[in-house]
């Protein structure tokens, strides 16, 4: 039972269930109401009752004959609801006498109860039923001393003072049906009045719902709008745009990276297989005899080699980018840029001895001065790879300068590779630091690359918490600038 209830609580609309709700709310606030107020109107009615009986049973003498009870005749014949019942009860509940004749005691109140040991009890007023059950009497009792007619003996007996209670149930039914008449209209317009205001109120969910369907369709062009902004609705409408926005964008950067991907999985092929093929057809020359003489045997293995070592560069820079996925801690510790950009200056000069490789350190700094918390093994390779890249897209011949400096306004360390080779246009300087983009399309392997070498200094540089950033050359070329967080100088 419960679960059927449950299942169909769940399977009803919002709407539904608000409205639901607030009928039920508004019916049993009204109940109460009702209650309440019909209880506070009939013991106000009963009090006034009570009142009037004492008034009047105080103005009766105590002692009285039998044959007065005749002249109390407000009651009789008609037996008005309005009027008094007054009658004197033996110590056995029998009627002695009483202002109702005997056409009409039918109508009375059942007075047999009131003996001497029940009235001595009471405390206060009773309720009793009328003899033929058609009505009830409010009655109070008293003691009183009666004189009977014929004997001339004085009885002990019970005073009974009652007002019949029709007229106060007519009213407090009267007040009853009228305040269930207003309910029922109160509970009829709220409920009109709720289904009107969520229709109102969600109407903008509805199109939250449609544009949800047509942006799970595929078009993410998609938004919401027209909402108040300081209401929950607006207040949601401006988070789901935000949302749908960033899931714009998550499937424009996924289709880009499919792309570059695409392209690098055919550059890596390329790169991986014309090696390959070299290495394959030198072996088979030398399996079929075709190199006959030493020189020929010395310059197949020169190739092979070669062939070789652009292999292992390209699997080394993959492995590279896939530790950089893996966010493995650093071996952080104080390293000079300066020692770093010496050194690697040293390596890329016995590389490349036809150029000139300088690097320069601001005069007014030492070397102790420009350090920086850092894996140096990492520093350096970032420093290698932008010099790798400045030698193979700068022309023969030309120099390269290694530039090591400190920011005290910031409190950074700067070192700057720059070139003189054609620059980079600044329609693609936001795209060479990506992965598997290359600006060299051709795939030619001399100036090509493999794509990855920016890619890895960016990463390298992210998890170091700096910045690296391109900018012309003046006269030409240009100028890689690394900014790392540096350890102030004493």
């Amino acid at each position: 039972m419960y679960e059927r209830l449950k299942r169909g609580w769940d399977g009803t609309s919002l709407r539904n269930k608000i409205t639901g709700v607030t009928v039920v709310v508004v019916t049993v606030g009204l109940l109460v109401i009702g209650i309440g107020t019909v209880v506070s109107i009939e013991r106000y009615l009963t009090a006034e009752i009570d009142r009037k009986i004492n008034e009047a049973a105080m103005e009766l003498p105590d002692l009285l004959n039998t044959v007065d009870f005749n002249d109390f005749d407000r009651a009789r014949a008609d037996g008005l609801s309005n009027e008094f019942y007054i009658a004197a009860v033996s110590a056995t509940g029998t009627i002695l006498a009483s202002n109702l004749d005997r056409d009409n005691e039918g109508y009375g109140p059942d007075v047999s109860r009131l003996s001497l040991g029940v009235v001595s009890d009471a405390r206060e007023p009773l309720t009793l039923e009328s003899l033929n059950g058609e009505t009830q009497w409010r009655v109070m009792t008293y003691r009183l001393n009666i004189l009977s007619a014929q004997t001339g003996q004085t009885l002990p007996a019970t005073l009974a003072v009652g007002i019949d209670l029709e007229e106060s149930r007519r009213v407090v039914g009267s007040f009853a049906s009228v305040f269930l008449a207003f309910s029922l209209v109160v509970v009829v317009l709220s409920a009109a009045l709720t289904r009107v205001l969520i229709g109102t109120t969600f109407r903008p969910l509805r199109e939250v719902e449609e544009t949800a369907a047509r942006f799970a369709g595929g078009d993410f062009s998609q938004r919401l709008g027209g909402s108040t902004p300081n209401t929950e609705v607006g207040r949601l409408t401006r988070s789901l745009n935000s949302m749908l926005s960033r899931i714009d964008r998550a499937f424009a950067d996924r289709a880009d990276t499919i792309e570059q991907m695409r392209r690098f999985i055919g550059d890596a092929s390329h790169e991986l297989r014309t090696p390959l093929v070299s290495v394959r057809g030198y072996a088979e020359l030398y399996r079929m005899g075709a190199l006959s003489t030493e020189e020929d045997v010395r310059q197949a293995m020169e190739r092979i080699e070669k062939e070789a070592d652009r292999m292992t560069t390209l699997v080394t820079d993959l492995l590279e980018l896939a530790r950089l996925d893996e966010a493995k801690p650093l071996d952080l510790a104080p390293v000079s840029l300066a020692e770093i950009a010496r050194d690697q200056t040293s390596d890329a000069s016995a590389i490349d001895p036809d150029r000139a490789i300088t690097w320069s350190l601001r005069p007014d700094l030492t070397d102790k001065d420009v350090q920086v918390t850092a894996d140096g093994d990492k520093l350096r390779q970032v420093v290698t790879n932008l010099l790798q890249n400045a030698r193979r897209f700068s022309p023969p011949g030309s120099p390269i300068e290694v530039e090591v400096d400190w920011q005290k306004e910031t409190d950074r360390g700067i070192i700057r590779v720059i070139d003189h080779g054609e620059g980079i246009p600044p329609q693609i300087r936001d795209k060479i630091f990506q992965r598997f983009w290359r600006a060299d399309t051709s795939r030619a392997r001399e100036t090509g690359g493999s794509g990855l070498g920016l890619a890895i200094v960016a990463g390298i540089v992210k998890r170091h918490g700096g910045t690296v950033a391109v900018t012309d050359t003046p006269g030409g070329g240009a100028t890689f600038e690394v900014s790392l967080p540096a350890v102030p100088p004493d």
